[in-house]
């Protein structure tokens, strides 16, 4: 088998050097791609370009296009060096994760013709499981009850039926419907099948969408909760969006998710619009009160 490391920084250096310099020494993996989607930080990519091997290349994207633009940015580039393997790693720069916990999710995804998408379960830095590790499809009105504050507080069991179990994660192979964007692995043949990632969401909803062209055409995703990956969760994002910014982007992405693979027709799309406007004056009360209450 070979494996390719498909890793997108911006603005991350600390720790795509550290993650890079770590998996580096795994024999498991043939060859590292560092895509650098156009950081604003001076020298960031001259920083990068430090970390070149004969297993790791470090290459600039031509816009910062989103995250599934960078790695597919990325994915072609191997391909116009007609480097082909048999499994991509999508990876965020800021977690950690074993050699042998690769293997495993190698050893399985190839035991099933159908596995797709594999990933060790998701903890933080405190070594504690990540709630939305793996997740149910958002449908559309699981994504009515999660529009608002006050929705959610209401309607909360609807929002914990979206997610899998403490007991669902007792298995050791939990076959799921979407799983997270921070690490997993993906047989490059079924990759290639669907057209690669989606570039039209620039943020957010990446994981959906992969989630609705793998079922679409009968492919698993699992979690292998016998392994796992730490993911530190650098505030890149929140370094980059302020809150509005942020819930600006996720409506964009949240509205083409739902028009395109879920066929929402013209009182849905009102609706969500409703909402957006029912959030934006939430926040008036909300942004002022968490500046409070850091202080």
């Amino acid at each position: 088998m070979k494996v390719a490391v498909i890793i997108v920084n911006y603005n991350d250096v600390d720790d795509t050097e550290k993650y890079v310099n770590t998996i580096t020494k795994y024999d498991v993996i043939n060859r590292i791609v560092v895509v650098d989607n156009q950081s604003t930080t001076l020298g960031t990519f001259e920083t990068l370009k430090k970390l070149e091997s004969e297993k790791v290349k470090v290459i600039q994207s031509e816009k910062n296009g989103g995250y599934d633009y960078g790695n597919n940015f990325g994915i072609r580039y191997l391909q116009k060096l007609n480097e082909e393997y048999d499994y991509y790693i999508i990876s965020n720069p800021d977690i950690s994760v074993t050699e042998e916990a690769i293997k495993h999710c190698l050893e399985v995804a190839e035991n099933d013709s159908k596995i797709a998408v594999i990933a060790p379960r998701m903890f933080n830095k405190d070594n504690n499981p990540i709630r939305r590790s793996s997740w149910k499809m958002r449908t559309f009105w699981l994504d009515v009850v999660h529009s608002t504050r006050v929705l959610e507080m209401i309607f909360y069991k609807i929002l914990r039926n979206g997610e899998y179990s403490s007991k669902d994660y007792e298995k050791e192979i939990l076959e799921v419907e979407a799983i997270s964007g921070a690490f997993f692995v993906i047989k490059a043949k079924i990759l290639n099948e669907i057209g690669l990632f989606d570039e039209d969401v620039f943020l957010f909803y990446e994981e959906d969408i992969l989630a609705k062209m793998l079922s679409e055409r009968k492919y698993k995703t699992i979690s292998l909760n016998s392994e796992k990956f730490i993911h530190y969760e650098s505030q890149t994002i929140g370094k980059t969006f302020n809150y509005y910014k942020k819930m600006r982007q996720l409506f964009i992405s949240k509205m083409y998710y739902h028009k395109k693979y879920n066929k929402i027709n013209f009182l849905q799309i009102i609706v969500f619009h409703i909402l957006n406007i029912c959030r934006k004056i939430e926040l008036l009360i909300e942004i002022p009160v968490r500046k409070l209450l850091k202080k």
